[in-house]
């Protein structure tokens, strides 16, 4: 699986645990933890180094 269905994968998470738990579907602390882990995941495979070098491609 490649970085940037991870980080899709992982947006779509934060985004959905926040309009669920505004909208009242799960309770605001549960979809607080889910997007809060989902965030942190994806600021770390944001933060790592690519695997492909700039003249390189895919």
């Amino acid at each position: 699986m490649n970085t940037d269905r991870i980080t899709t994968i992982l947006g779509l998470i934060t985004g959905g645990a926040a309009l669920l738990g505004s909208s009242g579907v799960i309770s605001e602390p549960l979809a607080g933890a889910v997007g809060g882990v989902a965030a942190a995941l994806l600021g770390y495979f944001v933060q790592r180094p690519s695997a492909v070098k700039p003249d390189e491609q895919l």
